[in-house]
């Protein structure tokens, strides 16, 4: 599958109107992916998770998605499908409990901005070994999410040509490498195998998506 970087345009319950109120993207390298949903009213994490992003069938396309981590502790696997919309975006629709814990109809407009980020950098989601944390990059997208005891931290950035640029930390910033210190390792992911065992800021990671 090709590396994505999306970005949501809007949410909708049915039979509600749409409406945005996060700041969402999601990247998907092979089958992982990792997201993040912050609410743009205080800059808190409304939600953000990682696992892997199963296709079931291509027509219409329909996936499922496990999580390995979730911000909000919930493990519940979702399947939605998806159809493309004549400006391009691509129109999610499922079922899943809207924010009074009922099962709803929902849709969400994501758009792939994946041609406006760096084509030459390297695609690639890690995980530590441990389970806690995952690591992703798409074109010139960094993003960090690390769930721990108590807590859930996530790191955004954004290469601007010259040099990493931060769009958002939020809990301890600390317990997430930065992008410059993932791309200034031993190890250069160009050089990266699916599988590999790789150390980054000392903590060990395998290679779980790639493109």
């Amino acid at each position: 599958m090709t590396a994505q970087v999306l970005q949501r345009v809007s949410i909708r319950w049915l039979p509600d109107p749409a409406y945005e109120d996060t700041d969402t993207i999601a990247l998907n390298v092979g089958g992982y992916f990792v997201d993040l949903r912050v609410v743009k009213a205080d800059d808190s994490i409304q939600w953000s998770r990682a696992g892997e992003r199963i296709v079931l069938k291509d027509d219409p396309l329909t996936c499922r998605w496990t999580r390995i981590i979730d911000s909000l502790r919930s493990y519940q696997v979702d399947e939605a499908s998806f159809v493309k919309l004549p400006n391009g975006d691509n129109l999610e629709f499922g079922k899943y409990k809207n924010n009074e814990g009922l099962l709803c109809d929902y849709e969400e407009v994501w758009r792939d901005v994946t041609h406006i980020e760096n084509p030459e950098a390297p695609s690639w989601i890690t995980q530590s070994i441990d389970g806690s944390m995952f690591l992703g990059r798409v074109g010139d997208i960094f993003l960090g999410i690390h769930q721990y005891s108590g807590g859930f931290s996530a790191r955004k950035e954004r290469f601007n040509g010259n040099k990493w640029e931060t769009l958002f930390v939020g809990g301890d910033m600390h317990t997430i490498p930065t992008a410059t210190e993932v791309t200034d390792w031993n190890v250069s992911s160009k050089d990266f195998i699916l599988g590999q065992y790789v150390n980054i800021a000392g903590t060990q990671y395998v290679v779980k998506g790639l493109n």
